[in-house]
């Protein structure tokens, strides 16, 4: 390889030492010739130049992942129990390619890590291709729901699998055999999508969500509708949140109004959170939810969450922290409980 580089670099040499050595057989001066020895060894140089220089690349590749083992006590009426667990650990790696047509392609693939289990990779969390321009954005394959980005991400602040608390219970996070669309306009982003899924009944689309989010100096205003056909009924569900930034303090809300035909299984979610950078190494997280419903109280799955967290960050890519969460179910059930956990958070993102 290191003789293939040498005559690479010895070829344009010998290309050009012929006519220089004519043209000294034809008495040109010294002065010409060095003049013509000094721009041949510039033109080399360039050439080296431009052959150490990194090719360009329209392609950009990006391996990414957080690992999340927690331990920690669940404490109820009747018995204490100890378990590892994991808040949602994922590996991933996408990737974004430009077209000549001044469009981009984009791809990702993203697998949970189950930590709480024997740490084999478990089912996809997202897979889908798209493209993007100035007309704005496509994607199909299993992705986020608008439900989740507008709705559910701004109140998502905890490190835990059942989080955000209220809306867990209810909506949809990720979900198959998707077609969106997204659009940036200003300040203000809009997200269309739609699931389609030969295997059911329904003609169209299973799901439908679509919603709006603007985006301010330092606050951001959303509001989503859900549609989901199941059988017997039809679920409709509209959401508003609300996230504002105050120097050191963060606060953020949502509300989902959900009406599944009556009969007890109309629903509402509340989600309400705060958190406080103590200083450059601590951060408070706080929460409060209610998960509604129409049922009876005795077969009610109505419950009340409180939640408080602190973290440790020892660098922006390792944490530490403790968490307290009580469960107070209406019904007055058994599931009462209050958990107490510790865990650890290792984020990792390179970009090639």
């Amino acid at each position: 390889m290191k003789n293939l580089k040498i005559k690479a670099a010895l070829l344009p040499l010998a290309v050009v030492l012929p006519t220089f050595a004519a043209t000294a057989q034809e008495g040109v001066s010294k002065e010409d010739l060095h003049k013509q020895l000094s721009q041949i060894q510039a033109r080399l140089a360039q050439l080296e130049e431009a052959k150490s220089a990194p090719a360009s690349n329209n392609t950009k590749i990006n391996f990414y992942g957080t690992l999340r083992p927690t331990f920690g006590l669940t404490s109820t009426d009747s018995e204490d129990s100890w378990d590892v667990g994991d808040a949602l650990s994922r590996i991933g790696v996408a990737a974004e390619h430009k077209l000549s047509n001044g469009m981009t392609a984009f791809a990702k693939g993203e697998f949970k890590v189950q930590i709480q289990g024997d740490a084999h990779f478990g089912d996809a969390r997202k897979a889908y291709v798209g493209i993007k321009g100035d007309f704005g954005r496509v994607a199909i394959g299993k992705q986020s729901t608008t439900q989740y980005s507008i709705i559910a991400d701004p109140v998502d602040i905890f490190n835990r699998a059942s989080t955000p608390l209220a809306y867990d219970d209810a909506s949809p996070f990720r979900q198959q055999q998707l077609v969106s669309y997204s659009k940036q306009l200003g300040n203000l982003s809009f997200s269309a999508m739609g699931q389609f899924n030969s295997d059911t009944e329904n003609e169209g689309s299973d799901l439908f969500n679509t919603g709006v989010k603007y985006q301010g100096d330092g606050f951001t205003l959303g509001a989503a509708y859900l549609s989901k056909d199941f059988k017997g009924f039809d679920e409709q569900a509209f959401g508003i949140s609300g996230s504002k930034s105050l120097g050191d303090l963060y606060i953020a809300a949502s509300y989902q109004d959900i009406d599944r035909g009556g009969n007890g299984q109309d629903r509402s979610t509340l989600d309400v959170v705060g958190a406080y950078q103590i200083n450059e190494s601590y951060k408070f997280k706080a929460g409060y939810s209610k998960f509604s419903d129409d049922l009876d109280i005795s077969l009610s799955n109505e419950v009340t969450r409180v939640n408080t967290t602190l973290e440790w960050h020892g660098s922006p890519d390792y944490y530490l922290f403790v968490e307290y969460q009580n469960n107070n179910f209406a019904n007055g059930s058994a599931r009462d409980s209050d958990q107490f956990m510790v865990g650890m958070r290792y984020n990792f993102d390179y970009k090639f």
